[in-house]
């Protein structure tokens, strides 16, 4: 046989396979490409600066299998970052004339917002009781972790999160 023969045989035969061959092989890419992603994901949070800060916390993909959307995933993810929108963040940009909160006389960020102003002192009280957390003066890390033990604290802080003034 000819090797333009040859040629022609191994085309045909190679077209008529190649179909199930690339559906394999991309499936198969695909997912061994979303598994390392995951590893590489979980590994750098718990290899992270922020992992030590926050503490030990579950991570953003674990989370976000509790939560229902989106919208809820990044409110969390900007919670646990202390970067919500608070007149406190945005006059350290000076995109805001006033960081004190009007009613306590202190920085207007998150930690203020959550754990001391008196503005949200009763839902605060109910939040606590519901996360049976017992100290009136916790730590922004004692909260987030209290939160994060379980998916049942974690919805219930964030069906309470629409009470408190943050965006």
């Amino acid at each position: 046989m000819s090797s333009e023969a040859i040629q022609s045989i191994s085309v045909k035969k190679l077209s008529y396979f190649s179909p199930y061959i690339y559906c394999i092989a991309s499936e198969d890419i695909a997912s061994r490409l979303k598994k390392q992603s995951l590893h590489i994901t979980a590994e750098n949070y718990h290899k992270s600066k922020y992992q030590l800060l926050i503490g030990n916390i579950p991570d953003i993909l674990t989370i976000s299998k509790w939560t229902g959307n989106r919208v809820q995933d990044r409110l969390i993810a900007r919670i646990i970052s202390k970067t919500i929108t608070t007149p406190g963040l945005l006059s350290r940009f000076n995109l805001h004339l006033d960081p004190l909160c009007r009613i306590c006389n202190e920085i207007n960020d998150i930690s203020h917002i959550l754990l001391r102003c008196q503005k949200y002192a009763s839902v605060r009280a109910i939040l606590w009781r519901k996360l049976n957390i017992v100290s009136a003066n916790i730590t922004y890390d004692v909260l987030l972790s209290q939160v994060l033990i379980n998916k049942n604290h974690f919805l219930i802080f964030v069906q309470t999160l629409k009470y408190f003034d943050i965006d």
